[in-house]
């Protein structure tokens, strides 16, 4: 399972952007056909789609990205669901760390971002910032940074 992560991560960050449509605000649970990994900006595109920061993590592997404006994007489960969540303000509960929290159609996401060395546990790649996402009540840990 690992393996397949990172040959999808691997694609995710090379792998010109497919076309996007304006994607529901709700949870989609897809088939591997529809490839969601495929639909989210590569680390070099993602600043001109708007994406401000970005956050990964292993197991499972997940993907979210953090809109300048208007939405932050969650793909968990090695890519199978995609939730897109409207985007507030963020909040700064301490020092150094950056809060979002956010609701859609029965789903809740709070993600907590702070200025702390991370590496990540597959790669060993170095990230500037410790990300935790509690994603309807479970929590993910991983590394993430602005794009």
């Amino acid at each position: 399972m690992r393996a397949l992560f990172f040959v999808l991560a691997l694609g995710a960050c090379t792998a010109e952007p497919a076309k996007q449509e304006a994607a529901p605000p709700a949870a989609e649970t897809t088939d591997a056909a529809q490839s969601p990994l495929a639909e989210m900006p590569t680390w070099e595109t993602a600043r001109a789609a708007g994406v401000d920061f970005r956050a990964v993590g292993q197991e499972p592997g997940w993907i979210v990205d953090i809109y300048t404006a208007d939405r932050i994007v969650a793909l968990i489960d090695y890519g199978q669901t995609r939730i897109e969540f409207p985007r507030g303000q963020p909040a700064n509960p301490v020092e150094g760390a950056t809060h979002f929290q956010t609701q859609t159609e029965g789903h809740t996401l709070t993600i907590t971002y702070r200025r702390a060395p991370c590496e990540d546990a597959m790669s060993g790649e170095p990230y500037p910032a410790t990300v935790e996402v509690v994603i309807d009540g479970r929590t993910l840990n991983g590394c993430g940074r602005s794009v």
